[in-house]
């Protein structure tokens, strides 16, 4: 069955890929096909069978799930692709173009096969992190309203320079904290906890973000703080997946929500410092 499945799927990709399917002297066939010597014909396709080539092919030869035998007095002037067979060619064939040979054998397969979930696995981590960056800043600010707007409040008017620099000094002590507490058995739960603080503070610095590029989108009536954060959110994550440029505004974005969090945290401290 996996067989058939990549035999179908290579024969429809090429039928998109290559050109000149529908001209009037083509060969297309479902069984074995021969094109004696002295005869010309624009293209040949053949799905399921084997081909023999003896005379002139002005375009391309096109084998699924079957070998290709070129004779010695066979002029292929364009592509030639064989897909699950093999190109058995004769001395005197003249080919204008190029060979590719495609094996279909459990190798190739069990590569494709782990290729192609390699891929959809990236393709659902990649939406299961952009749901996150927009449910999340969006549930924290639904469930607990009140201290996330005093939060968010307090960096109305804050500099994004100022906080970016803060979260980079940030981001370079919990990396050199975390390499000196890999080294220690004991260091290693400590360093699972100051993970988890460090993604809450995140997200929370995402959250204050989303809803102040939300505010900055006023529609003709007044939106709720949640559809604020939602929309704000939303523009963070379509960018995020720019690709390339995401990296770069994702790290932005992290490190100017490490910043946030870790002025608020220090504010806290010097409010307890001075009750004592």
């Amino acid at each position: 069955m996996r067989k058939i499945f990549y035999t179908l799927s290579c024969f429809i990709l090429l039928m998109f890929l290559i050109p000149g399917l529908a001209s009037a002297k083509s060969i297309f066939e479902h069984q074995n096909i021969t094109v004696p010597a002295g005869q010309t014909v624009d293209d040949v396709y053949v799905a399921g069978g084997d081909a023999d080539v003896f005379g002139q092919v002005n375009g391309v030869v096109v084998v699924i799930n079957g070998s290709l035998r070129l004779g010695s007095t066979a002029n292929v002037k364009g592509v030639v692709i064989v897909v699950g067979g093999q190109v058995n060619q004769d001395p005197g064939a003249v080919l204008g173009d190029d060979v590719y040979n495609i094996s279909l054998d459990n190798a190739t397969q069990n590569s494709l096969l782990i290729g192609g979930g390699l891929v959809l696995g990236l393709w659902v981590v990649q939406l299961a992190g952009s749901l996150l960056m927009v449910l999340v800043p969006v549930l924290i600010r639904i469930i607990v309203k009140t201290k996330i707007a005093a939060f968010t409040d307090q960096y109305k008017r804050e500099s994004i320079g100022r906080l970016l620099y803060i979260g980079f000094l940030s981001g370079l002590i919990i990396t050199a904290l975390s390499a000196l507490l890999l080294v220690t058995v004991i260091g290693i739960p400590i360093l699972i906890l100051i993970l988890l603080a460090v993604i809450v503070v995140v997200a929370a610095g995402i959250t204050v973000m989303s809803f102040r590029l939300g505010e900055m989108f006023r529609g003709p009536t007044q939106s709720s703080d949640w559809v604020k954060v939602l929309i704000g959110a939303s523009i963070i994550t379509a960018f995020v997946n720019i690709p390339f440029i995401g990296w770069v505004v994702l790290c932005l974005v992290a490190l100017v929500s490490l910043g946030i969090g870790t002025q608020w945290i220090f504010q806290k401290m010097k409010k307890k410092s001075k009750t004592i």
